[in-house]
């Protein structure tokens, strides 16, 4: 007797989705990368700082892979975990306003943005959640 399983067809997600998951991906990018270069640069009189910092970066990228990753395969849970991060990234873009770094400030800040956009449009929403679309109130 052959068993067959029934698998759920394969939608592909929505453009939005799709940049949206990109957008994280490239942020996990650069927070290992930091991690990285921090992790390679820790000094013995800063090692726990180091150390922590090293631990808090990698950690934040491999959360970000995992949000991006749920997206991609459009998991309603992945919507909150991407939006919050954003949310929280901007007042730490804020941060970096004025001087120097004024344009890592503008980078961040036009990422999270862009994201928490890509997220909230309907098309997204559509997708990622279209069990909220079906109910009948």
């Amino acid at each position: 007797m052959t068993q067959t399983t029934r698998t759920e067809p394969t939608r592909r997600p929505p453009t939005a989705v799709r940049v949206a998951a990109g957008l994280l991906i490239l942020v996990a990018a650069v927070a290992a990368a930091l991690g990285l270069l921090e992790a390679f640069n820790v000094r013995p009189e800063r090692a726990v700082v180091g150390i922590g910092s090293t631990i808090l970066l990698v950690a934040y990228a491999v959360g970000l892979i995992i949000v991006a990753r749920g997206l991609l395969r459009l998991r309603s849970w992945s919507r909150g975990p991407a939006v919050a991060t954003q949310v929280v990234q901007l007042p730490v873009a804020y941060s970096f306003l004025g001087g120097a770094t004024t344009w890592v400030g503008v980078v961040l800040g036009l990422v999270s943005i862009t994201t928490i956009v890509c997220l909230v449009l309907p098309s997204s929403t559509r997708a990622l959640v279209p069990h909220l679309l079906n109910r009948s109130d």
